[in-house]
């Protein structure tokens, strides 16, 4: 098998390599949740929160009812999945998705867990989000949540 010049060796084949390029950051209060109760094995709570979206490509605010259904599994994980519109300060309306999980055995504070939204709209100024695929980190302190979602593209 000859090397490809843009990729690194894995033990199986070769990998493309990535880049993440900041797309925003959204900042949030966790409210009371809703509890959903004990089903299937896990524990369902679900989270309203109304966030902030800043960045340099993507801005504006959280609308509706967004839940962070965190559901305790077991051994201490916890899922998140989120559906939710933003409403950017120039007036589009985006959708957008995501789950994650994280290992919630010690409780929410501190929290780090990892994502992949992705959106949809139909704003001609924002079309392009419909063909990426971003990731989040997200990080919970006391009662605030944050995430820093990122542009997958390659690397080059």
């Amino acid at each position: 098998m000859s090397e490809h010049p843009e990729r690194r060796r894995t033990s199986i084949w070769y990998m493309a390599e990535l880049r993440l390029i900041p797309l925003c950051t959204t900042a949030g209060e966790i409210k009371k949740p809703n509890v959903v109760g004990k089903g299937a094995g896990l524990v369902q709570e679900n989270y309203p929160v109304l966030a902030s979206v800043d960045g340099e490509r993507l801005n504006g605010k959280m609308q509706g009812q967004c839940y962070y259904d965190w559901m305790s599994g077991p051994g201490g994980i916890g899922t998140v999945r989120v559906v939710a519109n933003i409403h950017t300060d120039d007036g589009a309306s985006i959708n957008v998705r995501y789950e994650a999980r994280a290992d919630i055995s010690n409780g929410f504070d501190g929290v780090v867990a990892y994502s992949a939204p992705v959106f949809t709209t139909s704003h001609s100024g924002y079309l392009w989000l419909n063909l990426i695929q971003t990731v989040g980190r997200v990080t919970i302190q006391g009662n605030h949540i944050y995430w820093d979602w990122y542009q997958v593209a390659e690397a080059g």
